[in-house]
């Protein structure tokens, strides 16, 4: 299948990063001098993806207005004599057709929410990819993961497909993990048991939410139940409904995994990345050698 719409979600209130998540989207929060949520973009553009669909808070366009053109700041740079500057930003509103839905207060709330707003914009579509705002998949060599997550799709013949990487025994208890099947080469997922008891995970491979859809997820969600606990609306459980009935193939990455869902998981990402830089790499080792 020809897979050129990405949707992105990014509506969320990003509790755990509170107070700076008061006035700044989680999803605009710094990986050194670009917002996370633009680490996922340029993943999709390498990929061939042509349309982004952004689904943002009904309150916050701190999104639109980065992926806008903005006159003003061109102007003011070369007012200033830093024209030059404007090259880092020139691009930025140019490099896709991005469409912004929002998601408003009254709105239903969970992962599948966006998904679910997004149907008059995804219906035609043959499939299309769904990431989260504030996570990525790192490649240092330049390479993009959502163009190796559209590969297994279509060299599976699957109906849908969901990415997992791998994690430690001691930790699975943290994540939900899939049960799957083997089948001409591929893995298939058979269920997501949630936060599983130690040493009950039938695998150690932990879903992070970045998926592939084909318009079936639709008829999925017109009839999927709120969670009965939180009353939340979860794309997990699209997901493993889809798989009672099709192939969802999983897609192991080959980058790193990184999010800014926490300080500390920000924090990693920020270090993870800066260690490629060379000069940045003398501040993190010389900072190093302060520690004890």
């Amino acid at each position: 299948m020809t897979i050129r719409t990405a949707l992105i979600a990014s509506a969320g209130f990003g509790t755990r990063f509170l107070p700076i998540t008061k006035t700044i989207q989680k999803e605009m929060l710094p990986i050194l001098s670009r917002p996370t949520i633009d680490y996922v973009v340029a993943d999709c553009i390498k990929a061939g993806i042509e349309k982004i669909i952004f689904v943002i808070n009904e309150h916050n366009i701190q999104i639109k207005h980065f992926y806008s053109n903005n006159p003003r700041l061109k102007l003011y740079l070369e007012k200033m004599q830093k024209a030059d500057r404007y090259a880092e930003v020139a691009h930025l509103h140019a490099q896709a057709q991005f469409s912004f839905i929002k998601q408003p207060d009254s709105e239903e709330y969970g992962t599948a929410v966006p998904v679910k707003l997004a149907e008059s914009a995804l219906t035609n579509e043959e499939a299309f990819l769904v990431f989260m705002g504030d996570d990525f998949i790192y490649n240092p060599d330049g390479s993009s993961e959502a163009a190796r997550m559209i590969k297994t799709f279509n060299d599976s013949g699957a109906t849908a497909l969901a990415t997992c990487v791998a994690r430690p025994d001691d930790s699975l208890h943290k994540y939900g993990i899939a049960e799957v099947r083997r089948e001409n080469g591929f893995e298939y997922l058979t269920r997501l048991i949630e936060k599983p008891q130690p040493g009950t995970a039938p695998s150690n491979l932990a879903n992070i939410s970045k998926y592939i859809f084909t318009p079936q997820v639709f008829e999925t969600l017109r009839t999927q139940q709120l969670d009965s606990n939180s009353g939340e609306l979860y794309i997990t459980d699209s997901i493993q409904a889809l798989s009672h009935t099709h192939n969802v193939v999983i897609h192991t990455p080959s980058g790193e995994y990184l999010d800014s869902g926490s300080v500390a998981t920000w924090l990693h990402a920020n270090l993870e990345i800066a260690r490629h830089n060379p000069e940045l790499l003398a501040v993190i080792q010389a900072f190093a050698k302060t520690l004890k």
